[in-house]
C-alpha cells in the first residue's frame, strides 16, 4: 500500500521552486517600478528635448510662411511650393554665411586683444577694491591671482561650448529639415488633424489661430527687434570707440530674445567695457547711447513691431519671465512671455463665453485678424467701462411686447 505522504506530493520536479520564483518576479517588478520612477526625469528631459526641436521648427515655419506664400504668387514659382521653400533656405543660409565671412576677421582681430582686456579688468577690480578699502567697507572682491587664471576660467566654458558644437549643429539640421516639412505639408497636416476632433472643429480652429497668431507675431517681432538693436549697438559703439563693438552687437542680438532683462544686460556690458578701456567720458557716451537705444526700442519701435502680439501688462510680463526662468532656466525665460500671452487669449475667450458672446469677431469681409482675438485684460476693462449688466436695457421679444 503506497505511503499517503508520497501520494499527496506533486509529481512536478520543480514544484519546490515555484514560490521563491514567484517572490523573485514580484521583487523584480517592484524594482523595475522604482527604477522607472527614478529614471522618469531622464525620460521626460529627453522627450522634452525632442519636442523642442518640433517647437522651434514650427516657429521657423510660422516666420517663413508669409514669405513662401508671397513667392508662390509669382508666375515663375506659382504652384512650386517645394522650390520656393528651398530657394528661401538657400538665400537665408547664403546671407548667414556672408555675415560670418564679414564678421569673422573683425572677431579674430578683437580676440587678439583679450590679454589686454584681462590686465585692464584686473587693474579695474584692484582699483575698485582699493576704493572700497579706503571707504572702510568690509567687502573683499574675489579675483584670480593672474591673467593665466582668468584665461583658464574663460577657456573652460569655451571648450565646453566647442565640445557641444557637433550636437548643436545636428539639432539645427534637424530643425531645418522638420521646418521644411512643416512649410511644404503644414496645411495638409493641420487639415488632417482637424478630422481627429469631430464636433470640436471650432475649438480646434480657435486654438490654432490663437497659437499661430500670438507665437508667430511675437517671434517675428522679437527677431526684428533683436536684429535692429544688435545692429544699432554694434554701429553706435564702433562710432563712440568702445572696444569689442562687434561682439557687443552680437551679444545684444541674442540677449534681446530675453524680454525686459536682455537689453539692460547688454547695456551694462557696453558701459563696463567702455569704462575699463576708455574711461568715464566714453562710458558716459556709451550709457547715453544705450539708454537712447532702449528708449527707442521700448516706446517707438517696440509697439510698432510687436503690435498686438502680447498686449499684457509689463508687470505680468515680468512675472511670466521670472516664473519661466525659475521653472525652466533660459528656455523658460524665453517662452514665459508668449505663454502668458496665450493664457491671456484663452482666458479672454472663456470670459466671453461666460458672458454668452462669441470668442471671435470677424471683420466685415469675413476674415479674422489678430486684433479680433480676445484678451482677458481688455475684456475686463471693456466690461467695467460698459457698467453693470443689470443697468443695460433688456431687449423684449415680439411675444412679450404683445
Amino acid at each position: 500500500m503506497p505511503d499517503p505522504k508520497q501520494v499527496s506530493q506533486p509529481s512536478r520536479p520543480w514544484y519546490h521552486l515555484e514560490r521563491p520564483a514567484r517572490i523573485l518576479v514580484y521583487l523584480l517588478i517592484a524594482l523595475t517600478l522604482v527604477m522607472l520612477y527614478h529614471q522618469s526625469e531622464y525620460l521626460v528631459v529627453h522627450l522634452f528635448n525632442v519636442l523642442l526641436l518640433f517647437v522651434f521648427a514650427a516657429i521657423i515655419a510660422l516666420l517663413l510662411t508669409p514669405v513662401i506664400d508671397w513667392l508662390e504668387t509669382l508666375p515663375v514659382i506659382k504652384g512650386r511650393r517645394v522650390f520656393a521653400v528651398l530657394l528661401v533656405y538657400v538665400v537665408i543660409i547664403g546671407l548667414i554665411a556672408l555675415v560670418i565671412a564679414l564678421v569673422t576677421p573683425v572677431l579674430i582681430g578683437q580676440a587678439k586683444q583679450l590679454p589686454d582686456l584681462e590686465s585692464r579688468a584686473l587693474a579695474f577690480v584692484r582699483a575698485l577694491q582699493d576704493a572700497i578699502d579706503s571707504a572702510g567697507i568690509p567687502l573683499k572682491l574675489s579675483l584670480p591671482s593672474g591673467t593665466s587664471a582668468i584665461s583658464t576660467a574663460v577657456l573652460g566654458p569655451v571648450l565646453g561650448i566647442l565640445s557641444g558644437t557637433l550636437g548643436t549643429l545636428i539639432s539645427m539640421l534637424l530643425v531645418i529639415v522638420i521646418s521644411i516639412y512643416f512649410l511644404v505639408q503644414g496645411r495638409q497636416l493641420i487639415a488632417s488633424l482637424r478630422k481627429v476632433f469631430p464636433g470640436r472643429e471650432e475649438v480646434y480652429d480657435f486654438t490654432l489661430l490663437a497659437v499661430g497668431t500670438t507665437v508667430g507675431q511675437y517671434a517675428r517681432g522679437q527677431l526684428i527687434m533683436s536684429f535692429v538693436m544688435g545692429t544699432y549697438t554694434g554701429l553706435v559703439m564702433t562710432l563712440i570707440g568702445v572696444p569689442y563693438a562687434v561682439v557687443l552687437g552680437i551679444l545684444t542680438f541674442f540677449l534681446e530674445f530675453l524680454p525686459l532683462i536682455g537689453a539692460p544686460i547688454g547695456m551694462g556690458l557696453a558701459v563696463l567695457i567702455a569704462l575699463i578701456f576708455k574711461g568715464p567720458f566714453v562710458a558716459l557716451l556709451a550709457l547715453v547711447a544705450a539708454v537712447g537705444g532702449h528708449a527707442i526700442e521700448a516706446y517707438i519701435l517696440g509697439p510698432r513691431v510687436t503690435g498686438s502680439a502680447t498686449r499684457i501688462h509689463p508687470l505680468v510680463a515680468m512675472a511670466a519671465l521670472l516664473i519661466g526662468a525659475e521653472l525652466g532656466g533660459i528656455l523658460g525665460a524665453l517662452f514665459g512671455v508668449p505663454v502668458a500671452a496665450l493664457l491671456n487669449v484663452f482666458l479672454g475667450a472663456l470670459y466671453r463665453a461666460r458672458r454668452g458672446e462669441e470668442a471671435l469677431s470677424a471683420s466685415p469681409s469675413g476674415e479674422v485678424h489678430a486684433e479680433a482675438l480676445p484678451r482677458l485684460s481688455e475684456e475686463i476693462r471693456e466690461t467695467s467701462e460698459e457698467g453693470p449688466i443689470e443697468d443695460k436695457p433688456v431687449p423684449h421679444t415680439a411675444g412679450e411686447r404683445s
